[in-house]
């Protein structure tokens, strides 16, 4: 191979790196990387299901990959008011199941069978995300839980529509829930 040749597989060498390093930086652009994958407790049949959210900090939107409008009730095991919102939240998972989603966000690093045996015998029939490290990304998405409950309503874009800080009336919950259809 003469020194021509060489020159010339050197500077095809170069730009197949060029082009594969831009082809690597845009794929990996486009990738959604506020994507996360969390497990949830009582999805379908009472099994353990999987909830993907998209959050974007640019757009201040939390998007579920299922496309409907959600509820996020930050929950925790030691407190009396939460216990007084499971009855209705029970229902809105029950009552909006096919356009609406239900999710509990349980604070306390309980473990799977520890939190299981919590939501059996707190009557809890919504989705549950309880993993640490889910509950940590997900208070932080919604910019920080100081206290428990705190309910977060989105519509089906992941725009923010409502907040409600403490216990609230299962009617005004309902009201902001029916205004997202």
């Amino acid at each position: 191979m003469g020194k021509e040749q060489r020159e010339n597989l050197g500077t095809v060498m170069k730009k197949a790196l060029f082009f594969a390093f831009f082809a690597l930086i845009f794929s990996a652009c486009s990738k959604n990387i506020g994507e996360k994958n969390h497990i949830a407790l009582n999805g379908k049949n009472g099994a353990a299901d999987t909830v993907t959210t998209h959050f974007s900090a640019s757009n201040k939107t939390l998007k579920l990959e299922s496309g409907k409008p959600f509820m996020l009730f930050f929950t925790s095991t030691a407190c009396g008011a939460c216990d007084e919102a499971v009855p209705y939240m029970n229902y809105f998972a029950e009552k909006y199941a096919d356009r609406f989603e239900t999710i509990g966000v349980m604070n306390g690093n309980l473990g799977f069978d520890k939190g299981l045996e919590v939501l059996k015998a707190k009557n809890i029939n919504f989705k549950v995300i309880l993993e640490s490290k889910s509950v940590e990304y997900l208070s932080r998405a919604v910019g920080g839980i100081y206290g428990t409950p705190v309910f977060y309503i989105y519509d089906k874009d992941g725009a923010l529509k409502k907040r409600f800080l403490g216990l609230t009336p299962q009617s005004k919950i309902e009201e902001s829930i029916k205004e997202l259809f």
